[in-house]
């Protein structure tokens, strides 16, 4: 029963679970593929913007104010640096599948240009690239750094600290705002 509660064995049991509904269903098509890792990764990165936000960040600002509590530190130390690996990871394999995706569709780097610039039957799709790159970008450029400075990885100031909390919870709602519109566009392009 320890594997099947591991990591590893969720993925891997998942994973061989999937193949075997390809090969029973003979789901073959390499786009119909390319689209279901892109829907998980999906699903992985959304979750956890929806975790942070709608569970860890208010249950950390409770801890702190919660003198009698244990506080906010095993959160800060030993689940928000797994989260936000797990985070960043699935904003990387959802953005650069969503790039294949395009070019896939288009025929190459003609398809990733015809999303971008919304050309005629890319509308939906290229909106949702748009939001998808700028929600990615604040992951890996707003987000992730100023959460290292909150979490103590990199040495900040307390004003420091305090602008990073700032910074990287506007780039987090700005995500949550846009995952709505952008999830969409995903279903909308693929249905």
């Amino acid at each position: 029963m320890s594997f099947i509660n591991s990591i590893q064995g969720k993925i891997l049991i998942g994973l061989i679970l999937a193949i075997a509904t390809m090969f029973a269903l003979d789901i073959t098509n390499t786009f119909t593929i390319t689209v279901w890792v892109h829907v998980m990764a999906g699903v992985l990165w959304i979750g956890l913007l929806y975790y942070f936000n709608f569970v860890q960040v208010p249950a950390m600002g409770e801890a702190l104010g919660d003198t009698d509590g244990p506080g906010p530190a095993a959160i800060g130390k030993y689940v928000a640096p797994r989260a936000l690996l797990w985070f960043r990871m699935a904003a990387a394999t959802t953005w650069l599948v969503g790039i294949s995706l395009l070019a896939q569709a288009g025929g190459g780097a003609a398809g990733i240009h015809l999303a971008f610039t919304f050309a005629p039957g890319y509308e939906i799709i290229g909106l949702g690239s748009w939001m998808g790159t700028i929600m990615a970008f604040n992951v890996w450029f707003i987000i992730w750094p100023n959460q290292q400075k909150i979490l103590g990885m990199k040495e900040a100031s307390a004003e420091e600290i305090a602008t990073a909390k700032k910074n990287a919870a506007l780039a987090s709602s700005i995500n949550v705002i846009l995952s709505v519109p952008m999830l969409l566009t995903m279903l909308a392009w693929h249905a």
